[in-house]
């Protein structure tokens, strides 16, 4: 068997391997502009001479590797990057199979993508797509023993080539949908706790919210300060503070049914709902999630809760606050449910 090494007699430098061309390849999708990817194949190199395999290599090397992003992936396999400004993929004759060919005796299939866009990169599945999908017009082309380099471009619909194109635009597809919800979920999600931050959380209470007035159900909306996180952050740190905010969210998240909505408000403020609740239950509830907090975390909480069937949003955050506020001033500690209207 003749072997593939890429560095001929003119002492051309040996290619990067197949890990270099991964690491490149995420590089110019992730900091870069993705142009193309073109990969080589000599199809007949079980049977090839060594020097025609040299020859086929000067061939390569007098075209397509001089570019700066060439790689040996596999023991038959050249790929090659270019970034979308990057003119040279413009230059490469479509015929350079065939030239090969007639100076080697060699088949050399050639088979890539040439769609550029700024915004693969933003997903880690891209470069696994990008890299089967030439991979995919090789085969292609080996297949049908095509004499040309064959390029998967935006055109590519209505050829031999439109069910790998619209394979590849059906991946895209869905990597873009699972980054718009990924997006959307980080969003609305506190880094720290992992639960919704306020914009999360305005967005079910606003449903809950209508749902209480349409089914006239009451709800009720605990408005939740810490009364420690200063303390422990002057005398512990910051982290040491960080620490009790998530202990706190585990041990006020552990109170609470999968059904009732949590959230971090604000740096040291949750906020929480529950559906179809009494006013005995809603206090209850309360005294439980400060009882809570007392006994498995190092600080304690300030709750003002509101119950019934509020105008809005608004006007239960704001009955909640006021009653919070009573809290605070007598001593911090306790809980206190906003009178009903």
């Amino acid at each position: 068997m003749a072997s593939l090494a890429l560095q001929d007699s003119m002492g051309t430098k040996a290619l990067p391997d197949a890990s270099d061309f991964k690491r490149a390849l995420v590089d110019v999708l992730y900091r870069r502009h993705f142009g193309a990817l073109l990969i080589f194949c000599i199809d007949s190199l079980n049977q090839a001479h060594g020097d025609n395999v040299s020859q086929a290599l000067k061939v390569l090397n007098s075209v397509v590797i001089p570019a700066p992003e060439s790689f040996h992936i596999t023991d038959d396999k050249i790929a090659v990057l270019f970034d979308a400004d990057d003119a040279r993929v413009h230059e490469i004759p479509s015929s350079l199979p065939a030239v090969i060919a007639d100076q080697t005796g060699l088949r050399v299939s050639c088979g890539g993508i040439k769609i550029s866009s700024e915004d693969y990169g933003l997903h880690p599945q891209m470069s696994e797509i990008i890299f089967s999908t030439a991979q995919c017009v090789l085969a292609r082309a080996q297949q049908h023993a095509i004499p040309q380099v064959v390029w998967l471009t935006e055109k590519s619909t209505e050829d031999a080539l439109s069910d790998i194109s619209l394979n590849f635009f059906r991946e895209i597809a869905r990597i873009n949908a699972a980054l718009v919800q990924r997006m959307t979920l980080e969003s609305r999600t506190d880094f720290l706790t992992g639960l919704y931050n306020r914009r999360g959380f305005e967005a079910v209470f606003t449903r809950m919210v209508r749902r209480a007035n349409r089914n006239g159900k009451p709800l009720a909306l605990y408005y939740i300060d810490s009364d420690s996180l200063k303390a422990i952050n002057d005398s512990k740190g910051h982290d040491a503070g960080d620490r009790f905010i998530a202990n706190l969210a585990q041990v006020l998240n552990d109170m609470l049914r999968g059904s009732d909505l949590l959230s971090r408000w604000a740096g040291d403020e949750f906020a929480a709902v529950v559906e179809n609740t009494s006013r005995a239950r809603a206090y209850a509830i309360a005294r439980r999630l400060n009882r809570a907090v007392d006994e498995r975390t190092e600080g304690t909480i300030s709750i003002g809760v509101y119950h019934g069937v509020p105008e809005s949003t608004e006007d239960a955050f704001r009955q909640a606050d006021a009653a919070l506020y009573r809290v605070k001033n007598r001593g911090k500690n306790d809980i206190e449910l906003a009178d009903p209207v």
